[in-house]
């Protein structure tokens, strides 16, 4: 119970430090926050400082910014637009409102690049290239690979670890490869050729790929990369994690990759969460860097309700000259509102029975 109550913190967290983004950009500025809550429902304290109220509400999972002149009611025909106090939201020039609304997502990303740059700094544990078991019938007990057996090189290549092994590997049906492994105190020196077979990657698209039959032995070895090194390596992994995103977002949208095996919610993060908690600090900050980057992600899709959405509305009103209205900017946000708990509710039905969570639910009232 404990580590769930941890991982609803951190998810609240990652949230909170979102709208944290949108209050400390809308105060650089010079636009008024009315109020700053911590989570939402009931306020179970508040106190004001300036003009701000600072609220902790009884759900803390998240929280809200209010600004000053958010909203401005629709002119009658024929009247001048009210111009609003220096102070508010709508006062502000496209460009600073986008600053604002930009806030949030950039502070997320931030959260994800640090925690990331950290693992890479401190030591992340890397699967060894060392054979733990070998197939029979396969190229790779056809060559005399055993147990044990550490590959150092794939022609001329240097390998480090077993995801290093598996790429090349993988790359290479029906070609032949020059091994070289350590063997005890020996070096030995074979040529195999991967097979080829088809396989399903992640997205649910077939994939050819050469495998040679053989498994990890599950030896891991701590690596760590110096800081300036660690930014590069950083940006190129969430570059990867960025395009995988995308690209899964359009086989969902697109009917080519079920949802349940695609998307994870809020009871699949604190289930996740959870189990990271007992593995220690270093999964723990990756899930961290992955969820934050992911709720970055996430905002900047042009959906009316979320930032990309305002961002949207903020590129018509450069386009048209003059803001969207008011009624039509509502309106879209009530349906995207409804549409978006609608998938929320969905996802988390699909969470609880891909981790098994209400088998370990009804498990604690058969305890004796």
């Amino acid at each position: 119970m404990l580590t769930v109550l941890l991982s609803l913190l951190i998810l609240g967290a990652l949230v909170i430090v979102h709208e944290l983004g949108h209050f400390l950009v809308a105060r650089w500025f010079g636009v008024r926050i009315l109020r700053f809550s911590v989570g939402f429902g009931p306020t179970l304290a508040s106190w004001k400082r300036g003009h701000t109220e600072y609220a902790l509400s009884a759900l803390p999972l998240g929280g809200y910014v209010k600004m000053a002149g958010e909203q401005r009611p629709e002119p009658s025909t024929g009247e001048t637009p009210a111009r609003g106090e220096p102070w508010e939201y709508l006062a502000q020039p496209i460009g600073t409102r986008a600053a604002i609304i930009l806030a949030g997502p950039l502070v997320n990303y931030l959260v994800a690049f640090v925690t990331l740059w950290a693992v890479f700094v401190m030591g992340y544990p890397e699967l060894l290239p060392v054979v733990g078991n070998v197939l029979e019938g396969t190229p790779a007990q056809a060559a005399g690979l055993q147990a044990g057996d550490r590959i150092l090189a794939i022609d001329g290549r240097e390998i480090r670890s077993w995801h290093e092994l598996t790429a090349l590997i993988y790359d290479a049906p029906d070609r032949p490869l020059d091994f070289r492994i350590a063997r005890a105190a020996s070096l030995q020196q074979v040529t195999l050729t991967p097979q080829r077979k088809m396989i399903t990657d992640p997205f649910g698209r077939p994939k050819t790929v050469g495998q040679i039959g053989v498994a990890a032995s599950g030896e891991f070895q701590a690596r760590r990369v110096g800081p300036i090194a660690a930014v590069g390596r950083t940006l190129q992994q969430h570059g990867e994690v960025t395009r995988q995103t995308l690209v899964a977002v359009w086989l969902v949208a697109t009917w080519r990759l079920p949802l349940r095996e695609s998307i994870t919610g809020p009871i699949g993060i604190v289930s996740l969460t959870s189990d990271a908690l007992h593995l220690g600090l270093t999964p723990l900050l990756v899930l961290v860097s992955l969820f934050s980057l992911s709720l970055a992600l996430f905002n900047l899709f042009p959906i009316p309700i979320l930032d990309g959405g305002h961002l949207f509305f903020l590129a018509l009103e450069k386009l048209r000259g003059r803001p969207i209205s008011l009624n039509v900017q509502e309106r879209s946000i009530q349906v995207s509102f409804m549409l978006l708990v609608a998938f929320v509710a969905v996802v988390c039905l699909n969470d609880v029975n891909r981790f098994g969570l209400w088998d370990r639910f009804l498990g604690w009232f058969s305890r004796p």
